[in-house]
């Protein structure tokens, strides 16, 4: 693959494997019971987008919306396996890279909520072996990328670990024991960083007990019926091939890197817009979760979006989080009273995910 750095970027054990494979198999585009007056016809627009924006024997995307918890539109268009021709339906499963630092973030404040950890603490009492740096370093400001913490993932593949080649967890935490120094003073401004995300989940090992695949199976995934795993290199039956696009046209882009917190969930767009519906009701978390995911927003690179804890606020009031993993492209956006959300996820960069979204938004919100 083209050893280009890749990053699980923001714009970006768990349940059994054959649980989350193909979840609606068959279908392609419809819309589902409970859509909202005037669904078939934003199906059929939707359908439209996708077949305009996207070609069917190319990696592709898929999308879903949800309302009020419950999904009432997918839609696919593309192939998820170039090798075999298999088509992208709504239950084929994809890496969503960054859109998962939500959910480490919300296993965060729910333990500083039980009082297991302050997010005023330094991250050097969770995590051994750092340097002096990690005193001055407080759980807040990974959650919030004001850490200072250079992005682990360009620093392996700085040292020539490439992404097919196996990286695990602790390599990525000894590689960042030996920074020496941070890129600007905690607290002092907003840089996004994977290393932040890395970091804590260790940090919620540390003070769960439990690996933070587990802890969200146990404490997320399962209480919401979401059909999801942290698990970056499984061989998940129904995940689609992922794929990048050159002068000589695709070829697969895969990852043999292990780490989770900054990314590694995998799983539909149908399940994302169902967890989605948790900023609405607080079903895990209660009120109190609510109040922390958001409490704390920093200011971000993007101009009157702030970030809170793992997720984005728009202009509008609405939420959002994009990511993306070797080929993999995935946004989550969630309107403004929470009653409303799109997921978008593609196998490859080449697909128009971020048009898709867009103009599916426009249908539905």
């Amino acid at each position: 693959m083209t050893p280009s750095i890749v990053s699980r970027t923001h714009t970006l054990l768990a349940l059994p494997l054959a649980t989350i494979a193909m979840l609606v198999p068959g279908c392609t585009h419809h819309a589902q019971n409970g859509s909202p007056t005037s669904g078939d016809d934003r199906a059929a627009r939707s359908e439209t987008v996708l077949t305009k924006l996207l070609n069917g024997d190319q990696p592709g995307c898929t999308a879903a919306v949800g309302r009020n918890g419950d999904v009432v539109w997918t839609g696919t268009h593309g192939v998820a396996d170039l090798a075999t021709g298999a088509p992208i339906t709504p239950g084929t499963v994809m890496d969503i890279g960054s859109t998962s630092k939500q959910f480490t973030a919300s296993a965060v404040l729910l333990l500083a909520n039980r009082h297991k950890l302050s997010l005023t603490e330094p991250v050097s009492k969770y995590v051994p072996g750092l340097p002096a740096w990690a005193e001055s370093v407080t759980i807040s400001q990974l959650i919030h990328h004001q850490s200072g913490i250079p992005d682990y993932i360009a620093l392996l593949q700085d040292d020539g670990v490439s992404l097919d080649s196996r990286a695990t967890q602790a390599q990525a935490v000894r590689r960042l024991a030996t920074v020496r120094s941070l890129t600007f003073k905690p607290g002092s401004t907003y840089e996004y960083s994977n290393s932040n995300y890395l970091l804590l989940a260790e940090i919620v090992a540390a003070t769960s007990g439990m690996p933070l695949p587990q802890f969200l199976k146990t404490e997320v995934f399962e209480p919401l019926g979401l059909k999801m795993a942290m698990e970056p290199v499984a061989k998940i039956p129904g995940k689609a091939i992922s794929y990048e696009s050159g002068p000589s046209g695709f070829t697969v882009a895969d990852s043999a890197w292990e780490q989770v917190g900054d990314g590694g969930i995998q799983t539909t767009p149908s399940e994302l817009v169902r967890w989605a519906d948790n900023y609405r009701t607080g079903r895990v978390g209660g009120q109190q979760l609510l109040t922390a995911q958001l409490a704390d927003a920093v200011e971000s690179d993007e101009p009157g979006s702030p970030y809170g804890a793992g997720i984005g606020l728009l202009t509008d009031g609405g939420l959002e989080h994009s990511g993306s993993w070797a080929g993999f492209r995935t946004n989550l956006r969630i309107s403004d009273d929470r009653k409303t959300s799109l997921a978008v996820s593609c196998n490859s960069g080449a697909a128009a995910g971020d048009a898709v979204m867009e103009q599916l938004w426009r249908i539905w919100s």
